[in-house]
């Protein structure tokens, strides 16, 4: 690889995008705040704009949300709860980021499969309190919507072309689901949100947020991949061009296991 993995989400071009993206289900927040053994300390690593981290200063005391990017955090700051006392916003890599002491929670927003566990683990391990919760949550993209089945025929032509690798490929989720091996699960569930409208345009703009899909990457063939996405969008919307989904959401809760 010619770039570190996630690397591109440095980028202003995908942040850029990153308002586009919808919200995780309530649902996911309601699991967060049940599961918390205590509400001393969240750790949000890999925060984003802080989509879990910002909500979470209503219930912590401290909430550390850590991200590589620049252009996150300053993107975070300037939406809703970004500038809450009790949030610290800190620019780093979540494998040598300094991290508080005596953690509740620490938070993984669909940012996990980007960090190297045999790096991270050791150090959180550290911080964790004794009762401490993980919680990964994986997706928030629309969940079986009526144009699903044109969405994986789309994906399968063009997930190879950006990536070089299959739809799926086994090798892919192998990767992605790698920190598995450190944790001992507690519980998964899947939350899935209210219906969720969005304009077609909005969501094309969206999948630029995607790593996969980012502008800089498609460069001359961000015209193609919107005219064809455009295209197979068109039909499901509505007469104000509005298209309607649900989101779900998977959230694991986990407990570190000594390394």
């Amino acid at each position: 690889m010619t770039e570190p993995a996630g690397a591109f989400f440095k980028t202003k071009d995908i942040v850029d995008h990153y308002r586009y993206r919808p919200p995780y289900p309530a649902g996911v927040y309601d699991r967060i705040v049940a599961s918390a053994p205590g509400t001393g300390c969240l750790v949000d690593l890999g925060c984003g704009e802080g989509k879990l981290a910002r909500p979470m200063t209503d219930v912590f005391d401290q909430v550390v949300a850590i991200d590589p990017s620049e252009h996150m955090l300053r993107l975070g700051k300037a939406l809703p709860k970004g500038r809450a006392q009790n949030i610290r916003w800190v620019k780093a890599l979540a494998e040598t980021a300094p991290l508080p002491d005596a953690i509740d929670v620490v938070t993984f927003g669909s940012s996990i499969h980007w960090m190297d566990p045999i790096r991270l683990f050791p150090r959180l391990k550290k911080r964790l309190n004794e009762e401490h919760i993980l919680v990964v949550i994986e997706g928030d993209e629309p969940f079986l919507p009526p144009w699903h089945d044109d969405w994986r025929e789309f994906l399968s032509r063009w997930v190879p072309e950006m990536t070089g690798r299959a739809l799926d490929a086994e090798e892919w989720i192998a990767w992605r689901n790698r920190h598995l091996d450190h944790m001992e699960v507690i519980h998964a569930c899947d939350e899935l949100s209210d219906p969720i409208k969005q304009s077609l345009d909005e969501f094309v703009l969206c999948q630029h947020s995607r790593d996969t899909f980012a502008t800089i990457k498609l460069g001359e063939r961000i015209a193609a991949f919107q005219d064809e996405f455009v295209k197979l969008l068109r039909p499901h919307a509505d007469d104000a061009g509005l298209l309607e989904f649900r989101v779900k959401s998977r959230v694991t809760l986990a407990r570190l296991v000594t390394l």
